[in-house]
């Protein structure tokens, strides 16, 4: 095993602020294991086969829906199939909260001209009463003074709208989705900045949060009204009837309590925007719509799928990687984040077909609750607390189907150089540079925020982040497999040269702690 782990030394100077400051990262890189790690993800690999599986054959999977649960016991049957260890569907230490499906919409304009309408439900939105006709009443207050009896008298058993409508101008140029060597190297070179001391108040957020405030107030007025539908609009960047879907405006209470949300569809942008336009000009809309919901997970609880790949000498360390598997419900969460939880299992398979020695433990999780807050992750460091010591580093993808650019180091510049020493032999497959800056929205947080070295990797944003995330057409054909097989190989071979290092990874230095 010691033979094999020191095949090889490879020594690069890093591009950079790194190599600017004169630091020098040595990292003994196995080149026949990196060989055959090449070899069989990129030319022998089961990629598409499990983005059929996982897409096509069971869908969207929103946290704690009845697709949820037939993606987890499929990863972990995946997973025993492969002779991984120690799998499991692994609850929560506390509940999640009502699962939701959908079971059936209909909905069309009746007045002033009869179309269908393009809407798709809210995740745990409630259902109608069968088919309700309803007139749409656009709700714009600037004071919640306004919100009187009169008003609720004229809501209860309307179509209401109370988000203003944005207009998109053409899109007269192509959008660049790929990110160019030289924009990448310029992106690395530069040394985050730290956040500056007593900054002014920002009037322009000032003012978002009294809006905010004034929307939750008539969210609260509108459902006391007994509307019969709430409608809100597709996302700006989200057009030509695309639908951007997410949660029910009522949030954490929509699926924490017994009650029936109001039934609310996100509707297209184009569609919003003339039921916006006629009725800020006065002319009457009347809709015809049909929502039917299913409750569905009576007991409350989530999970997150596990696995492993036993160590050696240090069994006792972990190196884990992971993704979350939940996503939204109106397509098949391909960006996000099937591409990134389809990368670590294939990574897994990878290492588990070679049987490559290592002296670590490689640990996989599929997270549930990301969308609702990192919640699956966080429930997992929390319950295993006495395993995060023995943590060597957590890697994470969640940016979509673009191929590995580098990695984003959080601030842990120690460990950052190690890792962009091991990714020196994929600069023929893209990977150009790294920064040393933190970047939010996903699961290493949790991990990160607990002391262990956490990382999300830098990709090509393609589709993530546009026109199709979270939205019903994020499907199968978003993905592409060759970045998919490249980023699956990088993750495998990273996991395996972490596995073997000889001490665990840096870990970030603490802040000093000032006295009493």
């Amino acid at each position: 095993m010691k033979q094999a782990r020191l095949a090889a030394l490879a020594l690069v100077c890093l591009a950079g602020p790194l190599a600017a400051q004169g630091q020098v990262v040595q990292e003994r890189l196995d080149l026949a294991a990196l060989q055959r790690i090449r070899e069989e993800g990129l030319n022998r690999s089961m990629m598409d086969t499990l983005a059929q599986q996982l897409l096509d054959g069971i869908g969207a999977r929103l946290t704690a829906s009845p697709g949820m649960r037939r993606a987890q016991q499929w990863a972990a049957e995946t997973m025993r199939a492969w002779g991984l260890a120690n799998v499991n569907v692994e609850p929560w230490d506390s509940l999640f909260g009502r699962g939701w499906e959908r079971v059936s919409y209909s909905g069309r304009m009746l007045e002033p001209v009869m179309q269908p309408l393009r809407a798709e439900p809210a995740a745990w939105s409630g259902s109608t009463r069968g088919t309700v006709t309803c007139p749409v009443i656009y709700v714009e207050v600037q004071d919640t003074l306004e919100l009187n009896a009169a008003l609720a008298q004229r809501l209860r058993g309307a179509c209401v709208m109370w988000q203003r409508w944005q207009p998109v101008g053409p899109e007269f140029t192509e959008r660049t989705r790929r990110l160019s060597a030289e924009s990448l190297l310029a992106w690395g070179a530069r040394e985050p900045q730290p956040p500056q001391q007593g900054q002014q108040p920002n009037p322009a957020a000032q003012n978002f949060q009294n809006q905010q405030r004034i929307n939750a107030a008539v969210q609260r007025f509108v459902r006391n009204s007994q509307a019969a539908v709430w409608l809100v609009p597709s996302a700006t960047m989200w057009t030509y009837g695309v639908l951007r879907t997410g949660g029910h405006p009522d949030g954490r209470a929509a699926r924490d309590s017994a009650y029936e949300p109001t039934p609310t569809l996100y509707v297209s942008h184009e569609q919003y925007g003339q039921l916006y336009r006629l009725a800020k000009r006065g002319q009457q809309a009347r809709l015809e719509v049909n929502v039917q919901n299913r409750w569905t997970n009576p007991d409350r609880r989530e999970f997150n799928v596990v696995g492993e790949i036993p160590g050696g000498d240090l069994a006792n360390q972990l190196v884990m990687i992971g993704a979350h598997f939940d996503s939204w419900h109106s397509g098949q969460g391909a960006t996000d984040n099937a591409a990134g939880s389809l990368i670590m299992l294939e990574a897994m398979r990878i290492l588990k077909t070679l049987n490559l020695p290592m002296r670590r433990t490689v640990r996989i999780a599929l997270w549930s609750g990301e969308e609702q807050g990192l919640i699956g992750s966080r429930h997992y460091v929390r319950m295993h607390g006495s395993e995060m010591p023995h943590v060597s580093a957590y890697l994470n993808i969640d940016n979509g189907s673009g191929r590995i650019r580098g990695v984003y180091g959080q601030g842990n510049r120690a460990a950052m150089q190690a890792i962009d020493q091991m990714l020196v032999p994929f600069r023929d497959l893209g990977v150009v540079a790294s920064r040393l800056d933190n970047t939010g929205g996903t699961d290493h947080l949790s991990f990160d925020r607990v002391g262990v070295p956490g990382f999300q990797f830098i990709q090509d944003p393609l589709e993530y982040g546009f026109r199709t995330h979270h939205s019903s057409v994020d499907t199968y054909e978003r993905l592409v497999m060759e970045d998919l097989r490249q980023a699956a190989t990088i993750i495998a071979w990273t996991a395996y040269t972490i596995a073997n290092r000889d001490e665990m990874m840096p870990r970030k230095q603490a802040p000093a702690m000032g006295t009493n």
